[in-house]
């Protein structure tokens, strides 16, 4: 029985913290100077698993990350558009201080889609049928399977890999840009663990009910429609 090893890939340009932070989402960012040291040491920490092969979202930032742990650990890599993250459509690029009435909503309505994008459920079916396919190869293997993929899908990797509610998914948190997290079976079940054995989601974070208490606005009830009337004034930005 092998391990199935998650990483999120190095950080980018719309990584920055705070109030200028942007959605990634599917815009094909790629990684910055910080994410390129990033990917270097997540690859030498790579380098004591025995990796047979290297699954990667085919996103620029995630396939950047996948080549340079490639380099070092001597695995092919295999690109997928079931390892990207939940596309949020009209909102990638956009600060996600301007638009958290609309993620908001989003969260508490699963069902919904983003403009131009995907709901959450179908974020959530698309990736956890993958997951669980690299769940089996791990599970029929001797070595690691390696997914290279995005923080929203590490924080819904803890639901569907320890059998828990799907909306009770975090909506914040989670490990940082090149971090590395473990999944193993322990005493029959699959355990999912930071490399240092850390619980891959703070006890502090969020669940999607709680998604509308994250900000206050004048709006309850945002309409989707204004976002696409507004994204070529944001989206351009985070290109």
């Amino acid at each position: 029985m092998g391990r199935l090893i998650l990483v999120r890939h190095g950080h980018t340009a719309l990584n920055r913290p705070g109030e200028d932070e942007r959605l990634r989402s599917w815009l094909n960012v790629p990684l910055d100077d910080r994410g390129r040291e990033e990917a270097a040491k997540t690859a030498d920490l790579l380098t004591k698993y025995p990796v047979d092969v290297i699954y990667s979202s085919d996103l620029r930032r995630a396939r950047q990350t996948a080549e340079v742990v490639r380099r070092r650990v001597k695995a092919p890599v295999v690109a997928t558009s079931a390892l990207r993250p939940w596309n949020l459509g009209a909102f990638g690029g956009q600060r996600i201080k301007d638009i958290l009435p609309f993620l908001n909503l989003l969260n508490q309505r699963p069902d919904l889609p983003a403009p131009s994008g995907e709901s959450f459920y179908q974020f959530y079916g698309r990736y956890s049928h993958r997951l669980t396919e690299l769940l089996s190869l791990a599970d029929a293997s001797d070595a690691c399977i390696l997914a290279v993929t995005h923080v929203r899908n590490l924080l819904a990797a803890t639901v569907i890999i320890e059998g828990g509610d799907s909306a009770k998914v975090p909506v914040k948190g989670g490990p940082s840009t090149g971090a590395i997290s473990v999944v193993e079976k322990i005493r029959g079940r699959w355990r999912i663990l930071r490399e240092d054995g850390r619980e891959i989601v703070d006890p502090t974070n969020f669940s999607l009910q709680d998604a509308a208490a994250i900000a206050e606005t004048p709006d309850h009830s945002p309409q989707l429609s204004s976002a696409r009337d507004g994204r070529s004034a944001h989206c351009d930005e985070g290109r």
